[in-house]
């Protein structure tokens, strides 16, 4: 494979996961591995006939178009399932053995591959065939007081596995769940590669399940796959909830590596105990381990991480751009990467300075795609059921400390995560003065900064935001 296309297609990557959900980006695009370049032609290897399927039907013209982008050529795209076979007596220029030889032990009859790792095979395919993205790293995973615990956690789980047993990391989307968890993956491969390790996100999960209860001579593949390894990484595990037939399988596929000493990491949007629809043997087999919680970067971290970020692309890029962006995109790293990505794309194919417009434009465009308008309506519909009164009570004239402190909590978060200016959050809140507005706001940031329960009360009402938006 020419190494120029590779940094296209981690370029094209890039692009793709702004464009695509987390689940879906992961599931069905992250996976793909461009395999041969003929002419204006690539074939990208896919796990299964099933991800050929979904990304013909839904994201086969979105990967030409950012190609094309990118390169400026109209590839044609082609896909080959990793299970694919010759039939007897066809000509074929993929051979089942050298298959074999670079993917490890594939079950070639059933489209799932049993993780067996090939000694002879170089560290990168045995990645991949984990599922694992090689750029995960814990060296290029920036480190700040918002996941210093989960990082660290993590780290130990990639020194002594089966002695944390479950790691379960969870918080809001884009904060570094994935990275951290396949950053444990990548460190035991680096370190054994005779390790089985699989990586897999809960509706991948679930779609091989699915197609093992309807073919039946699939079960005792399936169960190989995801019971006989040494480490099992699943990402958003919450998708299994409400799904009986998946917690059945999942709650065994569970018991027989903790049975076993094998090390389970689990990544998810909220704690065991707050998933609805969550089997409690479940959620008591998630909680038997260790839990950490990763959240909102603060500045320092924002800032840190666009820095690496640039010496990474050798992206020479003025610290003052660097500031704006980290003081503007407050909610997760994927939006920081997602403005940085875009002002690196800016700079290469115009060939012009990024002026004060430009920058603020990028980053307004980012924002605004990502955001499902956490608006003021939504932030009262929050804070009034954590109180327990009515969203009525916020823009009432009420003064009683149960109404009038839900009142100011809720002003100061529309500055802080909404970033509505004064006036606009007094309109909102029955007409009221914008100085009244910046009182309760200096209010609540003084005691948010100074008190610990008043801290640890706004983190929470944040987190369900995070969750509702």
């Amino acid at each position: 494979m020419d190494e120029n296309f590779i940094n296209i297609w981690e370029k094209a990557l890039e692009i793709l996961k702004d464009e695509t959900s987390q689940i879906a980006y992961k599931t069905y695009i992250e996976v793909m591995v461009p395999r041969i370049i003929d002419k204006n032609t690539i074939c990208f290897l896919a796990p299964s006939g099933y991800h050929i399927e979904v990304c013909n039907k839904r994201y086969l013209d979105l990967i030409e178009n950012t190609l094309k982008y990118l390169t400026s050529v109209d590839y044609k795209i082609t896909f080959e399932a990793k299970d694919a076979i010759p039939e007897e007596g066809e000509e074929e220029n993929l051979d089942v053995e050298i298959i074999k030889g670079q993917y490890g032990n594939i079950d070639v009859n059933n489209n799932s591959q049993i993780i067996n790792n090939n000694p002879s095979v170089d560290v990168k395919t045995l990645k991949e065939n984990a599922g694992l993205n090689p750029r995960y790293s814990f060296d290029n995973f920036i480190i700040g007081t918002n996941n210093r615990f989960a990082q660290a956690t993590a780290y130990s789980v990639s020194q002594n596995l089966g002695l944390t047993n479950p790691l379960y990391i969870y918080g809001g989307v884009g904060l570094g769940k994935t990275h951290l968890m396949q950053a444990i993956g990548n460190a035991i491969i680096d370190k054994d590669p005779t390790k089985r390790v699989i990586y897999c996100t809960g509706e991948l999960f679930v779609n091989e399940l699915i197609k093992a209860m309807l073919n039946p001579s699939m079960n005792d593949s399936f169960k190989k796959k995801f019971r006989n390894v040494d480490l099992l990484l699943i990402d958003d595990v919450q998708i299994i909830a409400g799904k009986d037939k998946c917690q059945e399988e999942f709650f065994h596929t569970f018991n027989s590596l903790f049975e076993s000493g094998k090390q389970i990491v689990l990544t998810s949007e909220k704690p065991p105990k707050e998933i609805n629809g969550l089997e409690d043997r479940l959620k008591t087999r998630f909680s038997m381990g260790v839990s950490v919680d990763i959240q909102t970067p603060d500045y320092e971290t924002r800032f840190a991480i666009l820095k690496k970020k640039a010496e990474e692309e050798r992206y020479l890029i003025d610290d003052e751009v660097l500031v704006k962006v980290a003081t503007r995109v407050k909610s997760n790293v994927r939006e920081l990467e997602g403005v940085f990505n875009k002002l690196m794309a800016y700079t290469k194919f115009t060939n012009s300075p990024l002026t004060d417009a430009v920058v603020d434009n990028i980053i307004e465009s980012i924002l605004v795609k990502n955001s499902k308008v956490l608006s003021s309506k939504l932030i009262m519909q929050v804070v009034a059921k954590f109180f327990n009164i009515n969203v009525s009570d916020l823009t009432s004239d009420k003064r009683s400390n149960t109404i009038a402190l839900p009142r100011q909590i809720a002003m100061y978060l529309c500055r802080e995560v909404a970033d509505m200016s004064f006036p606009a959050i007094g309109k909102d809140f029955g007409g009221r003065d914008h100085s009244t507005v910046l009182h309760a706001y200096s209010k609540i940031k003084d005691a948010y900064d100074s008190n610990t329960d008043t801290k640890d009360l706004i983190d929470d009402i944040k987190k369900t935001l995070e969750r509702e938006s």
